[in-house]
């Protein structure tokens, strides 16, 4: 059975079952060394002490050897079955024309076995692919394979390789664990990466795990929706929808008035014209004149249509409002799924075609809310609408179309939707609707030209985005738009978050006094013994409270990235009074900072966020500002551990035993020098190491 099973798979290869014989078992190292010996295999057929990780390489005797295989026995991370699923399949392979070689990995080890196995994995790569035709190895094509907790570890190691990095192809028999969630949400762990080029093929056993199944086909199904754009796009290319009476409607009802506003969409835009909608219209949207152009189940495609056939005809509205995709990757309810990539592009044909007809509008993109079938928590549906919202995320210039993302609000702090703001999952409630008029109404009325019309704004101002606010050493515009400038080419591996603690730490942008000339960091030395090897990009900005993050968050400096981690060091500013902004209590920072956290989270949810406890201020240890502090970092550590956040509070290193601030770690009682920060590196160290395994 198991035979005709890889005789299936060896068609999908593209090789045929030609009958050679296999060279002997030879042994490297990881680094390529070569190797006596290798570990011991006990009589059921499975390695139990892998004292060593290495490659049992195992040649083909063909003449026309077409590559290599990189096998990875499973064992569920306790053992390595490396008769039936290494040595046996190593006979099977080289029969087909490849050599092969089992990797033995880390297993049941006292801590961190996962890992391990993963950092094994990811060097045996490495190898491989620099070092195959030195090896002997053929130098044809490059596949890896692997088996439940194997297939699981392939899958791990492929998630954040670019496309030079990955093979030609990757084959999960009976994937593991494919079910499991990182830590404090409903977001999977193991994600395809954001762009594959490898070919990907999952088989399942018909008896084997249904969660591991349902979990892998999700996989698969993000795999595919992640593919690039190949031909004509059908996304792009006008189809007529359903509802052309209602089409028609509209175009005599638009002959006959002048719409300032004209908000574009599906039937969540739709949804407006219900009664039980009307008290939010009435409130932000019929004051603005504005027309409903939102079609129930349309796609972009039959938007593209609408506009193709007078839909904006005659009108020249200050503010177009464009909310569309979730039916494009709608596998449900359509014969077609569309890719990210071709929903991509059927948005960006959209803002083009609204930018022919009405060049003076402005445009409000909309990201594409968290929709998701069967449930609050995330599948491939939703997946694909984040990565299609990534992608055109990069759409907005900030002189004609704006983007707009208000998912955070539809949901809970792990990440799911949120049932009584959204209870299909797809659409928002009355109330749910009101929460996003609500979140579009800073940019819409400002885009308007005309006063906010949101009558229910919260006491606590440090929930409530807000531009600058202070005078520095540096121009704070200049800052933001270089950051919008440079953050998708670094493509940042982390992300720094905060205030003029951050900011003057160090990395990029670089450091820039107000009037041009270059400032040197407070902590370059520091910087460097943790984060060289890194690509970091320092959303720090002096002077800034929560209220100045939520506002750079909500104008794009985190759209469009897929950071490793998130550092977020912030609240210090809204302890102190000025002219331009009141200081905060204990309860209304902390607020501040969870409404931050939250943004990150839906923004980029396979991050990792680590929360700083503010560091302390003032030298003595009894200053009014020093106890706000130390309120504020007890409400942040109760924060942290209710979610599952990694939580840091360095301040104990930063004081003497009186609780007076060391000599040399704060001149100024508030910015660490360079011997402060390296105790802010130190800490950071390990975990960035373990996060991010190269």
């Amino acid at each position: 059975m198991k035979y005709i099973f890889l005789l299936s798979l060896s068609l999908l290869l593209g090789f045929s079952p030609l009958l050679h014989a296999q060279k002997p078992v030879t042994y490297l190292s990881l680094e390529g060394r070569q190797l006596t010996k290798g570990n011991a295999i006990n009589a059921a057929g499975n390695t139990v002490n892998t004292k060593v990780a290495l490659l049992r390489i195992i040649r083909t005797t063909s003449k026309k050897a077409k590559g290599t295989i990189l096998l990875l026995p499973g064992g569920g991370y306790k053992f390595l079955k490396t008769k039936s699923e290494g040595l046996a399949e190593a006979a099977l392979i080289n029969k087909q024309g490849f050599d092969a070689v089992i990797l033995d990995y880390h297993v049941d080890t006292a801590k961190d076995t996962r890992d391990l196995a993963l950092k094994d994995v990811i060097q045996a790569f490495k190898t491989l692919r620099a070092e195959q035709a030195k090896k002997g190895l053929a130098d044809g094509r490059l596949v890896i394979k692997g088996f439940e907790a194997g297939a699981h570890l392939a899958a791990r190691a492929l998630q954040f390789r670019n496309e030079n990095e990955q093979p030609d192809s990757v084959h999960l028999v009976n994937p593991a664990y494919f079910n499991e969630t990182l830590v404090g949400t409903v977001f999977p762990q193991v994600m395809p990466p954001l762009y594959p080029k490898a070919k990907l093929h999952i088989t399942f056993s018909p008896n084997g795990n249904e969660s591991w199944k349902i979990s892998a086909k999700e996989y698969q199904k993000t795999w595919n929706g992640y593919l690039p754009l190949k031909g004509l796009n059908p996304a792009a290319t006008a189809v007529e929808g359903y509802s052309t009476a209602r089409h028609n409607e509209k175009l005599e009802a638009s002959a006959k008035t002048q719409h300032d506003l004209i908000l574009l969409g599906n039937s969540i835009t739709n949804n407006f014209e219900k009664p039980e909608y009307q008290l939010i219209w009435n409130q932000f949207f019929a004051p603005r004149k504005a027309l409903n152009l939102g079609f129930s189940g349309y796609r972009t495609e039959n938007l593209i249509w609408n506009l193709e056939h007078g839909a904006l005809d005659g009108q020249s509205p200050k503010v177009l409002v464009l909310e569309i995709g979730t039916n494009n990757v709608d596998e449900k309810n359509y014969p077609t799924r569309h890719t990210a990539a071709e929903l991509a592009g059927g948005i960006e044909a959209i803002v083009k075609l609204v930018r022919q007809k009405l060049p003076l509008t402005k445009i409000i993109l909309l990201r594409c809310f968290p929709g998701a079938y069967g449930g609050p928590s995330p599948t491939s549906h939703r997946a694909i609408l984040e990565r299609a919202s990534d992608i055109v995320s990069k759409l907005a210039d900030g002189k004609n179309v704006f983007y707009c993302d208000v998912n955070h609000l539809f949901l809970n702090f792990d990440g799911a939707i949120n049932k009584y703001l959204m209870p299909d999952y797809l659409h928002p409630s009355p109330e749910g609707a009101r929460r996003w008029a609500q979140g579009m109404e800073p940019l819409l009325s400002s885009l308007m030209g005309d006063k906010s019309l949101d009558t229910a704004l919260p006491a606590n101002t440090a929930v409530i985005p807000v531009s600058k606010l202070e005078n520095d050493s540096y121009n704070w515009w200049d800052r933001h738009a270089e950051v919008l400038r440079i953050k998708d080419t670094i493509d940042p591996e982390i992300v720094m978050i905060g205030n003029s603690i951050t900011h003057f730490w160090g990395g990029v942008p670089k450091l820039v006094n107000a009037n041009g000339e270059a400032r040197v960091p407070n902590g370059p030395k520091s910087w460097e013994s943790v984060f060289t090897k890194y690509r970091v990009l320092n959303l720090g900005f002096g002077w800034d409270r929560t209220q100045n993050v939520l506002w750079r968050l909500d104008h794009g400096e985190l759209d469009g990235l897929s950071p490793r981690a998130v550092i977020v060091n912030i609240g210090t500013n809204n302890t102190s009074e000025t002219a331009n902004a009141r200081m905060n209590t204990a309860e209304e920072i902390a607020e501040g900072i969870r409404a931050i956290c939250l943004r990150i989270r839906s923004k980029v949810p396979t991050a990792q966020i680590v929360l700083m406890a503010i560091f302390p201020r003032e030298k003595d240890p009894q200053h009014p500002r020093r106890v706000l502090i130390n309120e504020i970092n007890k409400q942040l550590e109760a924060f942290a551990k209710e979610n599952k956040l990694k939580y840091l509070d360095i301040g104990p290193k930063l004081l003497a035993a009186d609780g007076t601030l060391l000599p040399g770690m704060m001149p100024d009682n508030t910015h660490p020098s360079d011997q402060g920060y390296q105790i802010w590196a130190n800490a950071l160290r390990p975990y960035l190491d373990s996060l991010i395994i190269r």
